[in-house]
């Protein structure tokens, strides 16, 4: 099924479809082939490219265009004038890359999960803040503990990255980067400033404020401070249908399937930070972060017990109350040193020390009367409270030498953290009865759900990189280096009763990663790469360890203390160009899986017995375009494609099949008009994803392809104040997006059971509109 709005109609009738789009953008870009830029004054364009700036990509400040990886920075500009709601819409212009949201009965707050890169999702995906770990998702939650409006810029590194950062970075990092006090005085002419912005989103009717000052009091010291607040509510997924569409609605006439549950939301984020810059060789870097938000629902009773009226069954019940609350919690505490040294054998050194207690907590409570058999009322209250505890220290440092004909650029250092893992879970049950019963009322309480050790983890880890630099700097090839170790032991704390046959034991993993890669300046304008990378993830404490007697109501779910590690080779070829009116980037890669770890299998058929299994392989290919073009004076042309192509294999002797978390064909092409005079810019953006071609199950629902646009626009009426807007699907589109894997057909299991979230649920958003605003002092 195909939902296109009229344009998108209107070009498939002149048999404009996604794969000419990308042949358009290619040649337009191309006509940017001009003068090298070395030798004309840089426009717009060139600016906009050259002063975003990676540090991610090889732990050193580069140009994103002179890394030899694939790499976007989403600045701070960028987050103001799109007016950046959360995690999922910083990437909605980003094809290739997304945040999922999930809703159930069981998890009923609609929460993202975490990053998906390259069909790669989940913990494989390394999120970090100034360098310090975010939250792990389990079963029970995501990776949503971050609000981007506090936030410098994003990088996002685009495949596997474990040399330079770690194990986990099995699909690529995410790197959020803290406000710096230079970032509010570098245009001020005063000792100080102050920031204050705000903005309304129609999409969750959340509100935002923040304000941001810093102070600098001479002889080094600046200091920053920084406090947010945001009120939401549930998302409108205004084209969604009640009735369910063409899956039917389980909830009806409980709740119809084209709401999520009820919701409030607070949250608030706080930073302090302190910058001392003595002289020139020292800096010293002090933080404290703390983000918290809570939300809270009026859950509708969905269950297929719950009834309106007096039960007919002493199985039924009425639903007098269920109210549930979420609590996610991201305090940080920071230390870091830079120390320019200057030796002949030691340019630089680099050290920082952090803690970061992270938490997600539930509680629910429910009230249910059942009138036949023993009338009674029955009221069950729930805590599940998840957390990890990161203490982590890095040194890094940097030399610069020559041998022969060749300069080297020499990046080595310790990575290592310690995360202290907990779960509590318990529900208490009371009891009370309506007219005679054996005892008035009962009570009592149980350790439910989930059966969670608690769990130390140790990664000590040591690597290496040279950049090496030949022929007068027009070849560099850097190879690197990173041995690994891993200690998983989750027997120091709390052992809960665990299944018999699966006691849990302490695991000891370690491993050499490996890099290597070739970048030639054919010249000033046109480079080259070749790159190879290794990546290397152990399975989580949860995936080892977790057992549980009733998740799926009635299911099992078993611990694997046999799974193996994932690891991955990945290779990537790509072409640049820095032109006078532009820049172009084309990039291919593969990437091959090995005991890609999938997430809770049922073991046989049939049986209602799930745990996690590793496949044997997956096999990722793809291509990424990006650019952008000064078509005309103040007038910007950009684009950004990818197509992924996926098949994995579950034992060394099985078949291959589709793997299903591979992107169609999606491109985002963009048109930005400056008017300069007037201090106006003008966005519109327009996203062509192709439908699902491939799906492994003959009854699962394949999405059809769709065209929806964006449309911003920022006016400065004066220099200290900026005025934002935003329409986001313009046309007011209806369409599921192509990067699901989890649609179901009628009668498919999870289709139309209630205890799971209505796939209408997984409709696009409609016509939302974003306003904001800011002001400098």
């Amino acid at each position: 099924m195909s939902y296109r709005p009229h344009v998108a109609r209107a070009l498939a009738r002149a048999n404009i479809l996604p794969w000419h789009l990308i042949g358009i953008s290619v040649v337009a870009l191309l006509c940017a082939i001009q003068q090298p830029a070395a030798a004309q004054e840089l426009t717009n364009a060139q600016t906009t490219i050259l002063k975003r700036i990676t540090v991610t990509a090889t732990r050193s400040a580069k140009s994103v265009l002179d890394v030899p990886a694939t790499v976007t920075v989403i600045d701070n500009e960028t987050l103001k004038k799109r007016m950046v709601r959360d995690i999922q819409d910083l990437v909605r212009l980003e094809p290739g890359v997304q945040v999922d949201r999930s809703s159930s009965a069981t998890q009923p707050w609609a929460q993202l999960g975490g990053f998906t890169i390259r069909g790669v999702s989940g913990n494989r995906v390394k999120m970090q803040v100034d360098g310090s770990r975010t939250i792990e998702s389990i079963i029970d939650g995501g990776r949503d503990v971050i609000d981007p409006w506090n936030m410098k810029q994003v990088e996002i590194v685009k495949g596997p990255a474990g040399v330079l950062w770690g194990a986990d970075a099995l699909g690529g990092v995410v790197s959020f980067q803290t406000l710096d006090p230079e970032d509010l005085l570098y245009d001020s002419d005063k000792p100080w400033a102050v920031e204050v912005k705000t903005a309304y989103d129609s999409y969750d009717r959340s509100f935002r404020q923040q304000i941001n000052a810093a102070y600098d009091f001479g002889n080094g010291l600046q200091v920053l401070g920084s406090l947010g607040h945001v009120s939401s509510h549930e998302a409108t997924l205004s084209n969604a249908r009640a009735d369910g569409g063409i899956w039917g609605c389980a909830r009806a006439p409980k709740w119809s399937c084209d709401k999520f549950f009820p919701t409030d939301a607070e949250a608030y984020n706080a930073m302090a930070k302190a910058v001392w810059t003595p002289n020139d060789e020292h800096r010293v870097e002090v933080t404290a972060e703390f983000n918290n938000r809570q939300t809270d629902v009026e859950q509708v009773d969905t269950s297929a017990n719950a009834v309106t009226g007096v039960p007919a069954t002493s199985s039924q019940y009425i639903s007098l109350q269920y109210t549930r609350s979420v609590i996610v919690e991201r305090p940080r505490f920071a230390i870091e040193h830079e120390w320019q040294v200057g030796a002949d054998w030691l340019d630089s050194v680099k050290w920082n020390l952090s803690y970061s207690p992270q938490r997600r907590g539930t509680d629910s409570f429910r009230r249910q009367y059942y009138a036949l058999a023993l009338p009674r009322t029955v009221e069950t209250h729930s805590v599940r409270d998840y957390g990890e505890a990161f203490l982590e220290a890095e040194i890094q440092a940097m030399s610069s030498f020559d041998v022969g004909g060749t300069s080297h650029s020499l990046t080595y250092g310790f990575q290592g953290d310690i995360a202290n893992t907990y779960y509590d879970d318990y529900t208490d049950t009371v009891t009370k009865y309506v007219g005679p019963p054996p005892t008035s009322s009962s009570s009592h309480a149980t350790y439910s759900g989930f059966s969670f050790p608690d769990v130390e983890t140790v990664r000590a880890d040591l690597y290496i990189q040279d950049e090496i630099r030949l022929f007068d700097e027009k070849l560099t090839i850097t190879p690197g280096l990173r041995y690994a170790t891993y200690s998983i032991d989750p027997t120091k704390g709390k052992a809960p009763p665990y299944l018999p046959g699966f006691k849990p034991e302490k695991i000891d993993s370690q491993t050499l990663i490996k890099s290597l890669s070739a970048k030639y300046q054919f010249t000033d304008a046109v480079s080259a790469y070749v790159a190879y990378n290794e990546g290397y993830k152990m399975p989580t404490s949860q995936q080892l360890f977790v057992s549980s007697l009733d998740p799926f109501s009635g299911g099992e779910v078993i611990p694997n203390p046999n799974l193996r590690p994932e690891t991955v080779r990945s290779y990537e070829v790509g072409v640049r160009g820095e032109f006078e009116k532009g820049w172009l980037s084309a990039t291919a890669f593969h990437s091959d899986y090995t005991d890609f770890i999938e997430r809770l299998q049922e073991v046989a058929p049939n049986t209602d017995v799930y745990t996690s299994i590793n496949l044997s392989k997956v096999k990722l290919s793809g291509i990424e375009l990006a650019g952008e073009l000064e078509v005309y004076e103040n007038l910007f042309f950009n684009a950004a494609v990818t197509y992924q192509y996926g098949r994995q294999q579950t034992s060394p002797t099985a078949a291959e099949n589709w793997y299903e978390r591979a992107t169609p064909l999606t491109a985002v092409l963009g048109l930005r008009y400056e008017l300069p005079e007037n201090n106006l810019e003008f966005e519109v953006f327009g996203t062509f994803a192709d439908g699902v071609q491939h799906r492994n199950d003959p009854n699962a629902f394949k999405p059809g392809g769709y065209a929806i646009f964006d449309a911003f626009t920022t006016w400065k009426p004066t220099e200290d104040i900026e005025i934002t807007a935003g329409i986001q699907n313009l046309f007011d589109t209806r369409y599921f997006p192509n990067t699901i894997a989890s649609y179901n057909m009628p009668g498919f299991p999870g289709g139309t059971n209630a205890s799971n979230a209505p796939p209408e649920l997984q409709t696009g958003p409609g016509r939302t509109f974003k306003v904001g605003a800011s002001v400098k002092f």
